[in-house]
Protein backbone atom coordinates (compact mmCIF):
# COMPACT_ATOMS: atom_id res chain seq x y z
CA UNK A 1 0.00 0.00 0.00
CA UNK A 2 1.50 3.35 -1.01
CA UNK A 3 1.77 6.43 1.21
CA UNK A 4 -1.08 8.21 -0.58
CA UNK A 5 -3.55 5.41 0.19
CA UNK A 6 -2.40 5.25 3.82
CA UNK A 7 -3.00 9.00 4.21
CA UNK A 8 -6.47 8.63 2.74
CA UNK A 9 -7.32 5.89 5.23
CA UNK A 10 -6.05 7.97 8.15
CA UNK A 11 -7.93 11.06 7.02
CA UNK A 12 -11.27 9.29 6.49
CA UNK A 13 -12.39 9.25 10.17
CA UNK A 14 -11.54 12.95 10.48
CA UNK A 15 -13.55 13.81 7.37
CA UNK A 16 -16.49 11.75 8.64
CA UNK A 17 -16.41 13.54 11.99
CA UNK A 18 -16.35 16.94 10.28
CA UNK A 19 -19.24 16.01 8.00
CA UNK A 20 -21.36 14.82 10.91
CA UNK A 21 -20.70 17.99 12.88
CA UNK A 22 -21.75 20.12 9.92
CA UNK A 23 -24.86 18.00 9.42
CA UNK A 24 -26.11 17.95 13.00
CA UNK A 25 -25.00 21.44 14.02
CA UNK A 26 -24.43 22.27 17.68
CA UNK A 27 -25.97 19.01 18.92
CA UNK A 28 -23.01 16.93 17.72
CA UNK A 29 -20.17 16.51 20.18
CA UNK A 30 -21.58 18.84 22.86
CA UNK A 31 -22.61 17.85 26.35
CA UNK A 32 -26.29 17.56 27.22
CA UNK A 33 -25.77 20.07 30.01
CA UNK A 34 -24.51 22.76 27.64
CA UNK A 35 -27.40 22.21 25.26
CA UNK A 36 -29.92 22.64 28.06
CA UNK A 37 -28.54 25.90 29.41
CA UNK A 38 -31.44 28.29 29.85
CA UNK A 39 -34.04 25.62 29.07
CA UNK A 40 -36.54 23.65 31.12
CA UNK A 41 -37.56 20.04 30.46
CA UNK A 42 -41.32 19.55 30.19
CA UNK A 43 -42.26 15.92 30.90
CA UNK A 44 -44.43 13.83 28.62
CA UNK A 45 -48.06 13.66 29.58
CA UNK A 46 -51.57 15.07 29.29
CA UNK A 47 -52.63 18.68 29.89
CA UNK A 48 -55.81 20.71 29.44
CA UNK A 49 -55.59 22.85 26.32
CA UNK A 50 -58.07 25.48 25.23
CA UNK A 51 -60.93 27.27 26.98
CA UNK A 52 -64.08 26.09 28.73
CA UNK A 53 -67.47 26.98 27.15
CA UNK A 54 -67.90 30.11 29.30
CA UNK A 55 -64.33 31.34 28.71
CA UNK A 56 -62.36 32.85 25.89
CA UNK A 57 -63.17 32.96 22.21
CA UNK A 58 -64.60 30.42 19.82
CA UNK A 59 -61.20 29.61 18.27
CA UNK A 60 -59.96 28.45 21.71
CA UNK A 61 -62.69 25.86 22.14
CA UNK A 62 -63.39 23.16 23.02
CA UNK A 63 -61.08 22.54 25.95
CA UNK A 64 -59.55 19.10 25.48
CA UNK A 65 -57.03 16.78 27.04
CA UNK A 66 -53.93 16.83 24.84
CA UNK A 67 -50.96 14.47 25.11
CA UNK A 68 -47.45 15.75 24.36
CA UNK A 69 -44.15 13.91 24.27
CA UNK A 70 -41.41 15.37 26.45
CA UNK A 71 -39.62 18.47 25.15
CA UNK A 72 -37.54 21.40 26.38
CA UNK A 73 -38.35 25.10 26.13
CA UNK A 74 -36.43 28.29 26.85
CA UNK A 75 -37.06 29.61 30.34
CA UNK A 76 -36.92 33.18 29.00
CA UNK A 77 -37.60 35.02 25.75
CA UNK A 78 -34.71 35.72 23.38
CA UNK A 79 -33.06 39.04 24.27
CA UNK A 80 -31.58 41.78 22.12
CA UNK A 81 -28.10 40.75 23.22
CA UNK A 82 -28.70 37.14 22.19
CA UNK A 83 -30.27 38.11 18.89
CA UNK A 84 -27.44 40.48 18.03
CA UNK A 85 -24.93 37.63 18.46
CA UNK A 86 -26.93 35.81 15.81
CA UNK A 87 -26.89 38.92 13.61
CA UNK A 88 -23.11 39.25 13.84
CA UNK A 89 -22.57 35.54 13.26
CA UNK A 90 -24.79 35.34 10.17
CA UNK A 91 -24.17 38.88 8.85
CA UNK A 92 -27.87 39.57 8.72
CA UNK A 93 -29.47 42.97 8.87
CA UNK A 94 -30.47 43.93 12.45
CA UNK A 95 -34.18 44.46 13.17
CA UNK A 96 -35.49 48.04 13.32
CA UNK A 97 -34.72 49.87 16.54
CA UNK A 98 -38.01 50.83 18.26
CA UNK A 99 -36.27 52.98 20.89
CA UNK A 100 -34.44 55.65 18.88
CA UNK A 101 -33.10 56.58 15.46
CA UNK A 102 -29.78 54.84 16.19
CA UNK A 103 -29.09 51.32 14.89
CA UNK A 104 -30.17 48.66 17.37
CA UNK A 105 -26.55 47.49 17.56
CA UNK A 106 -25.65 50.88 19.10
CA UNK A 107 -28.61 51.26 21.45
CA UNK A 108 -27.58 51.32 25.12
CA UNK A 109 -29.53 49.71 27.95
CA UNK A 110 -31.72 47.32 25.95
CA UNK A 111 -29.57 44.17 25.92
CA UNK A 112 -31.69 42.28 28.46
CA UNK A 113 -35.02 43.30 26.90
CA UNK A 114 -36.79 40.82 24.62
CA UNK A 115 -36.00 41.30 20.97
CA UNK A 116 -38.95 42.66 18.97
CA UNK A 117 -39.52 43.78 15.37
CA UNK A 118 -38.71 40.26 14.15
CA UNK A 119 -40.71 38.27 11.62
CA UNK A 120 -41.74 34.65 12.00
CA UNK A 121 -38.95 33.72 9.58
CA UNK A 122 -36.42 35.67 11.68
CA UNK A 123 -37.49 33.68 14.72
CA UNK A 124 -37.25 30.38 12.85
CA UNK A 125 -33.76 31.21 11.56
CA UNK A 126 -32.52 32.22 15.01
CA UNK A 127 -33.78 29.00 16.58
CA UNK A 128 -32.12 26.93 13.86
CA UNK A 129 -28.87 28.83 14.34
CA UNK A 130 -29.07 28.03 18.05
CA UNK A 131 -29.69 24.33 17.34
CA UNK A 132 -33.33 24.58 18.38
CA UNK A 133 -36.76 25.32 16.85
CA UNK A 134 -39.89 27.30 17.59
CA UNK A 135 -42.31 25.60 20.00
CA UNK A 136 -45.62 24.37 18.72
CA UNK A 137 -48.71 26.13 20.00
CA UNK A 138 -49.53 23.13 22.20
CA UNK A 139 -46.01 23.03 23.64
CA UNK A 140 -46.13 26.75 24.39
CA UNK A 141 -49.53 26.48 26.04
CA UNK A 142 -48.57 23.52 28.24
CA UNK A 143 -45.40 25.29 29.37
CA UNK A 144 -47.48 28.39 30.17
CA UNK A 145 -50.39 26.88 32.12
CA UNK A 146 -49.21 23.52 33.44
CA UNK A 147 -51.14 20.25 33.35
CA UNK A 148 -54.40 21.47 34.87
CA UNK A 149 -55.29 24.19 32.39
CA UNK A 150 -54.91 27.28 34.58
CA UNK A 151 -56.19 30.50 32.99
CA UNK A 152 -52.87 32.30 33.49
CA UNK A 153 -49.34 31.08 34.21
CA UNK A 154 -49.72 31.94 37.92
CA UNK A 155 -53.24 30.52 38.36
CA UNK A 156 -56.83 31.63 37.77
CA UNK A 157 -56.61 35.04 39.45
CA UNK A 158 -56.96 37.98 37.02
CA UNK A 159 -53.75 39.89 36.29
CA UNK A 160 -52.99 43.26 37.85
CA UNK A 161 -51.11 45.99 36.01
CA UNK A 162 -48.73 46.37 38.96
CA UNK A 163 -47.74 42.71 38.53
CA UNK A 164 -48.00 42.01 34.81
CA UNK A 165 -46.72 44.12 31.93
CA UNK A 166 -49.95 44.69 29.97
CA UNK A 167 -52.52 47.43 29.21
CA UNK A 168 -49.78 50.03 28.75
CA UNK A 169 -48.93 52.63 26.15
CA UNK A 170 -45.54 52.78 24.47
CA UNK A 171 -42.95 54.58 26.62
CA UNK A 172 -39.82 53.85 24.66
CA UNK A 173 -37.07 52.09 26.58
CA UNK A 174 -39.29 51.93 29.67
CA UNK A 175 -42.04 49.91 27.97
CA UNK A 176 -40.62 46.39 28.10
CA UNK A 177 -39.33 44.51 31.11
CA UNK A 178 -36.02 42.65 31.15
CA UNK A 179 -36.61 38.95 30.47
CA UNK A 180 -36.90 36.86 33.60
CA UNK A 181 -37.24 39.90 35.86
CA UNK A 182 -40.88 39.37 36.83
CA UNK A 183 -41.16 36.31 39.05
CA UNK A 184 -44.90 36.92 39.56
CA UNK A 185 -45.67 35.68 36.05
CA UNK A 186 -43.76 32.39 36.19
CA UNK A 187 -45.64 29.29 35.07
CA UNK A 188 -45.94 26.04 37.07
CA UNK A 189 -42.87 24.82 35.19
CA UNK A 190 -40.88 27.92 36.14
CA UNK A 191 -41.08 29.48 32.68
CA UNK A 192 -40.90 33.29 32.67
CA UNK A 193 -42.75 35.99 30.70
CA UNK A 194 -45.56 33.91 29.22
CA UNK A 195 -48.17 36.60 29.94
CA UNK A 196 -47.66 40.20 28.88
CA UNK A 197 -44.38 41.96 27.99
CA UNK A 198 -44.22 40.63 24.41
CA UNK A 199 -46.32 38.17 22.46
CA UNK A 200 -44.46 35.22 20.97
CA UNK A 201 -44.29 33.53 17.60
CA UNK A 202 -44.91 29.78 17.63
CA UNK A 203 -44.49 27.20 14.88
CA UNK A 204 -48.13 26.62 13.91
CA UNK A 205 -50.21 27.92 11.08
CA UNK A 206 -53.43 29.47 12.38
CA UNK A 207 -56.84 27.91 11.78
CA UNK A 208 -59.94 29.05 13.72
CA UNK A 209 -61.19 25.47 14.20
CA UNK A 210 -57.90 23.73 15.01
CA UNK A 211 -58.64 23.30 18.73
CA UNK A 212 -61.67 21.29 17.63
CA UNK A 213 -60.26 19.38 14.65
CA UNK A 214 -56.60 18.91 15.51
CA UNK A 215 -55.22 15.62 16.88
CA UNK A 216 -55.17 15.02 20.62
CA UNK A 217 -51.62 13.67 20.53
CA UNK A 218 -48.68 15.94 19.66
CA UNK A 219 -50.64 18.47 17.56
CA UNK A 220 -48.38 20.53 15.29
CA UNK A 221 -50.93 22.83 13.69
CA UNK A 222 -52.47 22.76 10.21
CA UNK A 223 -50.29 21.65 7.30
CA UNK A 224 -50.73 25.01 5.56
CA UNK A 225 -52.27 28.41 6.04
CA UNK A 226 -51.88 32.15 5.60
CA UNK A 227 -51.33 33.37 9.18
CA UNK A 228 -49.10 32.16 12.00
CA UNK A 229 -50.16 31.80 15.65
CA UNK A 230 -48.91 34.30 18.23
CA UNK A 231 -49.23 33.55 21.96
CA UNK A 232 -48.93 35.29 25.30
CA UNK A 233 -50.20 38.85 25.09
CA UNK A 234 -47.96 41.94 25.16
CA UNK A 235 -47.40 45.22 26.99
CA UNK A 236 -50.32 46.67 24.99
CA UNK A 237 -52.76 43.73 25.35
CA UNK A 238 -55.98 43.64 27.32
CA UNK A 239 -56.58 41.12 30.10
CA UNK A 240 -58.32 38.62 27.82
CA UNK A 241 -55.24 38.39 25.62
CA UNK A 242 -52.76 37.47 28.34
CA UNK A 243 -54.62 34.25 29.11
CA UNK A 244 -52.59 31.16 28.22
CA UNK A 245 -55.25 29.85 25.82
CA UNK A 246 -55.60 33.16 23.98
CA UNK A 247 -54.65 32.95 20.30
CA UNK A 248 -53.28 35.82 18.29
CA UNK A 249 -52.41 35.59 14.63
CA UNK A 250 -50.33 37.45 12.09
CA UNK A 251 -48.65 37.18 8.70
CA UNK A 252 -45.19 35.60 8.81
CA UNK A 253 -43.60 38.86 7.57
CA UNK A 254 -45.21 40.92 10.36
CA UNK A 255 -42.91 43.04 12.53
CA UNK A 256 -44.16 44.94 15.57
CA UNK A 257 -42.89 46.35 18.87
CA UNK A 258 -44.95 43.73 20.69
CA UNK A 259 -43.84 40.37 19.20
CA UNK A 260 -40.78 38.36 20.20
CA UNK A 261 -40.14 34.64 20.64
CA UNK A 262 -38.44 31.82 22.51
CA UNK A 263 -37.10 28.48 21.29
CA UNK A 264 -37.77 24.82 22.07
CA UNK A 265 -36.12 21.45 21.46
Amino acid sequence: MNALNINRILLWPLCLLLALSMTFGPEFGESAQKLKEGMRDIPAGIFLMGSAPDEGRSDERPQRKIYLDSYSIDIREVTNDEYLKFILSTRRKPPPNPYSEAPLTEEVGVGSLPVVQVTWYDAVDYCRWAGKRLPTEAEWEKAARGDMGMLFPWGDQPPKVVQVNFEKNWKGIHTLQAVGSNSKTRSPYGIHDMAGNVREWVQDWYAPDYYRTGPVQNPKGPSKGILKVIKGGSWHSFKADVRSASRGKGGFALKTDGIGFRCAR
